[in-house]
């Protein structure tokens, strides 16, 4: 299973504001984003597994913990959980591939972009839960 990937972002502020970029994030194969926004009655989302969608994940406000776990496609067994802190004022990209379940945990309403390289249920069958 292919691993987590982080990517590198940047961030520029001068007396007109500032702006977030992220130039080294080839967007080609997005078809879709949503934000994420989790309430503070439950501050926690997932975990959310996909055999065949990739996810990236952009901070938009706030801090946002996410937890990833590899998984056998078959089994859907998990490994050791990877964790990922995405800020807002040091923004940067996580790159989520298939094969991942992930968990998303926020408060002090921190939120994400989160992009996908699929269409709403273009994959069937691709969407696994699992409890907290």
């Amino acid at each position: 299973m292919a691993s987590p990937i982080i990517i590198k972002c940047g961030a520029y502020a001068d007396a007109r504001g500032a702006l977030r970029f992220c130039n080294g994030f080839d967007m080609t194969p997005v078809k879709r984003f949503y934000t994420i926004l989790n309430s503070p009655e439950e501050p926690v989302r997932g975990w959310i597994g996909h055999k065949k969608e990739t996810k990236w994940l952009f901070p938009i406000k706030g801090t946002t913990l996410i937890c990833v776990e590899s998984f056998n496609v078959e089994s859907q067994n998990g490994s050791s959980v990877e964790k990922f802190v995405l800020d807002a004022t040091a923004p940067q990209v996580l790159q989520v591939p298939p094969g991942n379940w992930f968990c998303i945990e926020q408060h002090d309403g921190a939120e994400v972009m989160v992009f996908s390289d699929c269409n709403v249920g273009e994959y069937a069958e691709d969407d696994l839960r699992r409890p907290l």
